[in-house]
């Protein structure tokens, strides 16, 4: 037995889905690229506040050189990843005094602040143009060295 075929008045929509995926695709890739490119930065930032904290360890410790520790917080950034041939080098600061600007020299519980930038065009994946030219970090760390003792021969008075 054979069924009548009903006529619904409409038009075949034949490959619409196909039209509409087209139309959609622009703005699902962008909106794609965008999201890829936003986790880029966090992890950039990321990267580099890590980079700042653990040059302000090294700092703390009294024993490197600002030299040493800029190195320090290179190197901490290539091992991330990241291309660090245009980083500028790390900022190590004496907040507390700026004539014992080396950690060497530091006084216990002077403030050095460490400051690591880098510029996006480094780490950028997409051809998007940022507002700022770098991603910047920074740490604020607490000289920890130790308070020089006396002789040990000195007599400590009662």
């Amino acid at each position: 037995m054979m069924r009548p075929c009903i006529k619904t008045g409409r038009a075949p929509r034949r490959g619409v889905a196909v039209v509409e995926f087209a139309c959609a695709l622009p703005l699902l890739l962008i909106l794609l690229l965008g999201l890829w490119e936003v986790g880029r930065l966090l992890q950039v930032k990321q990267i580099l506040a890590n980079a700042a904290r653990e040059g302000g360890r090294q700092a703390a410790t009294g024993i490197k050189s600002t030299a040493e520790i800029q190195q320090y917080v290179r190197m901490s950034v290539k091992r991330a990843g990241l291309d660090i041939t245009n980083m500028p080098d790390p900022v190590v600061t004496n907040l507390t005094s700026a004539s014992r600007n080396d950690p060497r020299t530091a006084n216990q519980l002077d403030r050095f602040l460490i400051h690591v930038s880098m510029p996006t065009a480094s780490f950028r994946w997409v051809l998007f143009q940022y507002t700022a030219a770098s991603l910047d970090a920074e740490a604020t760390w607490v000289s920890l060295a130790d308070i020089p003792l006396g002789d040990a021969t000195e007599v400590i008075p009662d």
